[in-house]
C-alpha cells in the first residue's frame, strides 16, 4: 500500500457491538453571532481569519479537524483558546508528557491507559477512565504529528470500546488535532516496527488511521500567516527547507550566515542550536564551569505523580553569577516571554535574579501542573484534576539547547551547529525557524544538502483531508 493510503483496521472481534449501534453523534450546536465569536478571544490575541474558521468549525459539531501550519504560524495560540471558547466536554491530551504539562492536558498513554510500546489491537481494555470517555464531546490531541499510527488507531478503538458505539469512528468523539509534520515526525527507529506499521496501516504516520475518513471524516487547516518572521526572504527558504524543495541557490543564501563561534563575541545572546543532548549538556557545563563565581543549587519541590520526562527544566539547577539562561514563562507583567535570554544577575540561599534588557528582576518561582481527567459524579461532567506539581524557577541554561528543546520557541540570535548532520526529517528546519530574521542567524559550518532530511509521505495528508479554507 502506497504511504499517505488510509488502511483498513479491523475491530476486535472479541469486542461486542453495542445493543444500540443506531445511536447518533451529538447534535450540531448553534454557531455563535460574529460578535459573540469575537469576544471570545482574548484581548491580546487578534483572530486572523483562519482562527476564526477553526473555531466556526468546531461549533459546528460535524467531523473532525486537523490543524497545521508552519513555525510561528500560532498553533499552540489557536489551541489554547479554542479549548476554553468551545463550551463542551473536553480532554487535552499529548503524546509526550513535557507537551502534555505544557498544554494543560494528560499524556495520551495514561488517559487511555496503553502500553509505551508498539500498540496491537489486543491491548485495547475497558478503561478506569471509561466514565469519562463516555461523556466526551471533543478530544483536542496536541502534537499529533509525533503520533504514531498504532497509537492513533489505539485512540480509536478505546473509544468505540469504552463508549460502546463499536460502529462510530472515535466512538462518535469529535477530534481536534494541531501539530505540524514538518517539524515533528513520530518517532520509528526499528525495522520491524516500521514494518508492521505499514502493512497493518499504510504507514506511521497518524492519518494513515482509516478512522479519521470515516462518517463526517476530517478537515484540514493550513495556517498561512506567519506570526515569527517577517523577513520575505528567510520565509521563502524556510518554506522550502519545509517541503523539501530546498536548492542550491536556497543553501548559498543561508551559508552567507556561516561564522566561527569566536566571532560573535562573549556578549551576544546567541542560543547554540545542537541536534544531541550530550553536545548541548557539554557545551553548557563548560561555559559554566568557566565562570569564576562559586555555583548554587536549587531544587525543585516535586508533588504528587510527576513524570521525570515531563519536567520542564532541571530538577536541581545548577547556577552561578553570568549564566546565560532561557526563560520558560511568559512575565505576568510582561517584561520578558517564554523564550527570553537573560543573564543570572545575582544568586542569593532562595534568590535569583537575572537581568534583561539592561535591568535587574527577581525572578520567582511558578508551578507546573500534571493533570488528570475524572468523572465528576455530583456535577456529572467532566473536571480535570491536578496529579502532581513542579515548583522551580522558570529557567534553564541556554549556551545551548538541544533543536528538539528548542521546538516552539522563538528566538533573536541563534547559533545553529549541526555537527556530523542531522538525523531525522524536519530537523534543519526546526532549527533554522527558531529565529526571527537572517540577521539573528549564524551558522557554525555550511549547511549541505544532506543535512536536510526530508520524508515525502509525511505530506500525505494533503491528499487525504480536504480544505477547510
Amino acid at each position: 500500500m502506497p504511504r499517505g493510503a488510509a488502511a483498513t483496521f479491523r475491530y476486535p472481534e472479541n469486542v461486542p457491538l453495542p445493543q444500540d449501534p443506531s445511536r447518533h453523534l451529538p447534535q450540531p450546536s448553534a454557531a455563535a453571532p460574529l460578535a459573540q465569536r469575537q469576544e471570545a478571544w482574548p484581548a491580546d490575541v487578534v483572530p486572523t481569519a483562519e482562527y476564526e474558521a477553526a473555531l466556526d468549525f468546531a461549533r459546528s459539531a460535524q467531523g473532525n479537524l486537523f490543524v497545521t501550519g508552519r513555525a510561528g504560524t500560532g498553533k499552540s495560540t489557536l489551541l489554547r483558546h479554542m479549548r476554553d471558547a468551545l463550551s463542551v466536554e473536553a480532554a487535552v491530551v499529548a503524546p509526550t508528557g513535557l507537551a502534555a504539562v505544557n498544554v494543560g492536558g494528560q499524556t495520551i498513554h495514561s488517559f487511555f491507559g496503553l502500553p509505551p510500546r508498539l500498540i496491537r489491537p489486543d491491548d485495547i481494555r475497558r478503561s478506569r477512565n471509561g466514565r469519562v470517555m463516555r461523556r466526551l464531546e471533543l478530544l483536542i490531541i496536541d502534537e499529533i504529528s509525533m503520533v504514531r499510527s498504532d497509537l492513533m488507531a489505539a485512540i480509536d478503538l478505546s473509544l468505540r470500546l469504552n463508549r460502546g458505539r463499536a460502529r462510530e469512528p472515535f466512538g462518535g468523539v469529535r477530534l481536534l488535532m494541531f501539530g505540524d509534520l514538518h517539524q515533528l515526525p513520530p518517532v520509528v527507529t526499528d525495522p520491524e516496527v516500521a514494518e508492521h506499521l505499514e502493512s497493518a496501516h499504510g504507514g506511521p504516520f497518524f492519518f494513515s488511521v482509516s478512522a479519521l475518513q470515516e462518517g463526517a471524516g476530517t478537515t484540514l487547516l493550513e495556517l498561512e500567516q506567519v506570526f515569527r518572521q517577517s523577513d520575505e526572504a528567510l520565509l521563502h527558504v524556510l518554506n522550502r527547507v519545509r517541503d523539501g524543495e530546498a536548492d542550491e541557490t536556497d543553501l548559498e543564501l543561508l551559508n552567507e550566515r556561516v561564522h566561527p563561534i569566536r566571532t560573535l563575541g562573549e556578549g551576544d545572546p546567541y542560543v547554540i542550536l545542537t541536534p544531541t543532548n550530550n553536545a548541548a549538556q557539554r557545551i553548557n557545563m563548560a561555559y559554566l564551569d568557566a565562570l569564576p563565581a562559586q555555583a548554587r543549587t536549587y531544587e525543585a519541590g516535586v508533588t504528587g505523580e510527576f513524570n521525570a520526562a515531563a519536567q520542564p527544566t532541571d530538577q536541581v539547577l545548577v547556577l552561578k553569577p553570568g549564566a546565560k539562561v532561557i526563560l520558560l514563562r511568559n512575565d505576568p507583567d510582561r517584561r520578558w516571554v517564554n523564550g527570553t535570554v537573560a543573564r543570572v544577575s545575582r544568586l542569593t540561599e532562595r534568590q535569583v535574579f537575572i537581568e534583561v534588557g539592561g535591568r535587574e528582576y527577581e525572578l520567582e518561582p511558578v508551578s507546573w501542573e500534571s493533570r488528570r481527567y475524572a468523572f465528576d459524579q455530583t456535577a456529572e461532567k467532566v473536571v480535570e484534576t491536578v496529579a502532581g506539581t513542579f515548583k522551580q524557577f522558570p529557567l534553564r541554561l541556554a549556551w545551548a539547547l538541544t533543536i528538539h528543546k528548542s521546538q516552539g520557541l522563538t528566538l533573536d540570535r541563534v547559533y545553529i551547529d549541526l555537527g556530523r548532520g542531522t538525523f531525522a526529517h524536519g530537523q534543519a528546519y526546526v532549527a533554522l525557524s527558531r529565529c526571527r530574521s537572517l540577521e539573528g542567524m549564524a551558522l557554525a559550518r555550511p549547511l549541505r544538502p544532506s543535512d536536510i532530511l526530508f520524508d515525502p509521505g509525511a505530506m500525505g495528508y494533503r491528499q487525504l483531508f480536504p480544505r477547510l479554507i
